[in-house]
């Protein structure tokens, strides 16, 4: 696979999770584990155009939150949690009042984290939302695990057999709009595996 497929998949990654919650934005972060720090990889809608390539440390922010702790959160009104970072916020040119971030885990090892500002969460409810967030983070992840070594990060030994053997347990298991979701999701992803550079 190469940088241009990574990319790609990184791209659809956000811009399905933008759209699935009608979000005004959505980001993916890596793990850096050489500069200990997570690194916006891609980013969809308000401010995505200054984010691409910008750091944060680990621990810092909500997203740092997660990464640390490899839960899914909801925020709301972010302003008034001590883990919000207003100031980076206000550097990236939006200032969100509800974030919803899962992290991206690759058989218990948080790789990064996947963040959406200001969704749409009336439709959803609370725990579906963070049950969707989560399927669309294992999605990318399976994807993004192909391309972990090419990117210099550490990941423990898997197999693609078995990442598959998971997926389909989930898949099974979703019903209703997650599963016309997560369907929508792998044909993308299959799309983007199947396309000649």
């Amino acid at each position: 696979m190469n940088e241009s497929t990574h990319d790609a998949i990184l791209r659809s990654t956000v811009r399905l999770a933008r759209l699935s919650f009608r979000a005004a934005a959505a980001s993916v972060f890596l793990l850096n584990r050489e500069r200990d720090e997570l690194v916006f990889e891609a980013a969809s809608g308000a401010g995505e155009d200054r984010l691409v390539g910008v750091s944060i440390p680990p621990g810092k922010g909500i997203a740092g939150w997660v990464a640390t702790t490899g839960e899914t959160i909801i925020v709301r009104e972010a302003d008034t949690d001590s883990r919000f970072d207003r100031r980076f916020a206000e550097g990236t040119g939006y200032v969100p009042t509800t974030i919803l971030a899962a992290p991206l885990e690759e058989r218990g090892v948080v790789i990064g984290v996947l963040e959406v500002l200001d969704p749409s969460l009336d439709e959803f409810g609370d725990i579906a939302a963070m049950d969707l967030l989560s399927e669309l983070s294992i999605q990318s992840c399976a994807a993004l695990s192909l391309l972990l070594d090419d990117r210099g990060r550490q990941h423990p030994a898997r197999t693609a057999g078995a990442d598959l053997d998971a997926l389909a347990v989930l898949l099974r298991g979703l019903d209703g709009q997650r599963a016309a979701a997560a369907g929508d999701i792998v044909a993308g992803f299959l799309r983007l595996l199947a396309a000649r550079p």
